[in-house]
Protein backbone atom coordinates (compact mmCIF):
# COMPACT_ATOMS: atom_id res chain seq x y z
CA UNK A 1 0.00 0.00 0.00
CA UNK A 2 1.39 2.96 -1.02
CA UNK A 3 2.05 6.41 1.68
CA UNK A 4 -1.62 7.93 0.25
CA UNK A 5 -3.29 4.85 0.39
CA UNK A 6 -2.51 4.14 4.17
CA UNK A 7 -2.72 7.68 4.93
CA UNK A 8 -6.63 7.70 3.62
CA UNK A 9 -7.10 4.20 5.40
CA UNK A 10 -5.88 5.47 8.46
CA UNK A 11 -7.67 8.66 8.18
CA UNK A 12 -11.29 7.44 7.27
CA UNK A 13 -10.53 4.56 9.93
CA UNK A 14 -11.04 1.71 7.04
CA UNK A 15 -7.47 0.38 7.88
CA UNK A 16 -8.32 -3.69 8.20
CA UNK A 17 -6.94 -4.67 11.82
CA UNK A 18 -5.33 -6.98 10.10
CA UNK A 19 -3.18 -4.26 8.47
CA UNK A 20 -2.09 -2.25 11.45
CA UNK A 21 0.83 -3.75 11.95
CA UNK A 22 3.88 -2.35 13.38
CA UNK A 23 5.59 -1.50 9.93
CA UNK A 24 2.00 0.78 9.80
CA UNK A 25 2.01 2.29 12.51
CA UNK A 26 6.06 3.51 11.96
CA UNK A 27 4.91 4.78 8.44
CA UNK A 28 2.16 6.14 10.13
CA UNK A 29 4.32 8.11 12.51
CA UNK A 30 6.66 9.00 9.35
CA UNK A 31 3.91 10.68 8.07
CA UNK A 32 2.63 12.59 10.88
CA UNK A 33 6.20 13.93 11.35
CA UNK A 34 6.72 15.11 7.68
CA UNK A 35 4.39 18.01 8.30
CA UNK A 36 4.21 18.05 11.70
CA UNK A 37 6.36 18.38 15.03
CA UNK A 38 6.92 15.64 17.64
CA UNK A 39 4.40 17.07 19.72
CA UNK A 40 1.72 17.97 16.61
CA UNK A 41 2.32 14.32 15.51
CA UNK A 42 2.13 13.24 19.57
CA UNK A 43 -1.52 14.56 19.65
CA UNK A 44 -2.20 13.13 15.96
CA UNK A 45 -1.49 9.61 16.59
CA UNK A 46 -3.22 9.66 19.13
CA UNK A 47 -6.59 10.28 18.34
CA UNK A 48 -6.31 8.65 15.09
CA UNK A 49 -5.23 5.65 16.75
CA UNK A 50 -7.92 5.64 19.73
CA UNK A 51 -10.81 6.19 16.15
CA UNK A 52 -8.80 3.05 14.49
CA UNK A 53 -9.52 0.97 17.61
CA UNK A 54 -12.73 1.77 18.07
CA UNK A 55 -13.58 1.19 14.51
CA UNK A 56 -12.09 -1.83 14.66
CA UNK A 57 -14.52 -2.41 18.08
CA UNK A 58 -11.21 -2.91 20.39
CA UNK A 59 -12.50 -1.40 23.53
CA UNK A 60 -10.08 0.33 25.52
CA UNK A 61 -8.98 -1.13 29.08
CA UNK A 62 -6.58 -0.55 31.44
CA UNK A 63 -4.74 -3.56 29.75
CA UNK A 64 -5.71 -3.45 25.97
CA UNK A 65 -5.96 -0.87 23.14
CA UNK A 66 -4.35 2.56 23.19
CA UNK A 67 -0.82 3.53 25.16
CA UNK A 68 0.61 6.54 25.50
CA UNK A 69 4.23 5.74 25.96
CA UNK A 70 4.87 3.05 23.21
CA UNK A 71 3.33 5.55 20.98
CA UNK A 72 5.66 8.79 21.97
CA UNK A 73 8.98 6.02 21.90
CA UNK A 74 7.98 5.26 18.13
CA UNK A 75 7.32 8.93 17.23
CA UNK A 76 10.72 9.67 19.01
CA UNK A 77 12.73 7.08 17.07
CA UNK A 78 10.87 7.30 14.05
CA UNK A 79 12.16 11.30 14.18
CA UNK A 80 15.48 10.59 15.27
CA UNK A 81 15.98 7.84 12.56
CA UNK A 82 14.42 10.11 9.43
CA UNK A 83 17.51 12.46 10.53
CA UNK A 84 19.69 9.11 9.49
CA UNK A 85 17.97 7.85 6.41
CA UNK A 86 16.29 10.51 4.13
CA UNK A 87 13.24 9.22 2.72
CA UNK A 88 10.74 9.69 -0.98
CA UNK A 89 7.92 8.16 1.21
CA UNK A 90 7.47 5.90 4.31
CA UNK A 91 8.36 2.27 2.38
CA UNK A 92 11.46 3.91 1.16
CA UNK A 93 12.10 5.04 4.69
CA UNK A 94 11.29 1.61 6.64
CA UNK A 95 13.63 0.10 4.15
CA UNK A 96 16.37 1.75 5.03
CA UNK A 97 15.65 2.09 8.72
CA UNK A 98 13.91 -1.12 9.52
CA UNK A 99 16.51 -2.93 11.35
CA UNK A 100 16.82 0.51 13.72
CA UNK A 101 12.97 0.11 14.91
CA UNK A 102 12.63 -3.75 15.25
CA UNK A 103 9.88 -3.78 18.14
CA UNK A 104 12.18 -5.27 20.64
CA UNK A 105 13.92 -1.35 20.25
CA UNK A 106 11.04 -0.45 23.08
CA UNK A 107 13.46 -2.87 25.45
CA UNK A 108 16.47 -0.79 25.15
CA UNK A 109 15.02 2.29 26.57
CA UNK A 110 12.42 0.78 28.94
CA UNK A 111 12.10 -2.25 31.22
CA UNK A 112 9.31 -4.55 30.09
CA UNK A 113 7.14 -4.25 33.56
CA UNK A 114 7.40 -0.48 33.97
CA UNK A 115 6.38 -0.11 30.07
CA UNK A 116 3.85 -2.57 30.48
CA UNK A 117 2.43 -0.72 33.87
CA UNK A 118 -1.08 1.19 33.45
CA UNK A 119 0.78 4.36 34.50
CA UNK A 120 2.85 3.76 31.46
CA UNK A 121 -0.61 2.91 28.97
CA UNK A 122 -2.69 6.45 30.45
CA UNK A 123 0.28 8.94 30.43
CA UNK A 124 4.16 8.84 28.94
CA UNK A 125 6.80 8.02 31.47
CA UNK A 126 10.06 8.45 30.90
CA UNK A 127 12.40 5.60 30.37
CA UNK A 128 13.97 3.80 33.39
CA UNK A 129 16.94 2.19 31.25
CA UNK A 130 18.43 4.74 28.63
CA UNK A 131 17.62 7.89 27.27
CA UNK A 132 15.65 8.42 24.08
CA UNK A 133 16.98 10.37 21.39
CA UNK A 134 16.02 14.14 21.51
Amino acid sequence: MDDVALWEAFSQRTLPAAAWTHAAHLRIAWMHLEHRSLDEAHILMRIGIVRLNMAHGLVETPVRGYHETITRIWLALVADARGRHPAADSGAFLAAAGPELEVSRVFTHYTREYLMSTRARAVFVPPDRAPLPA
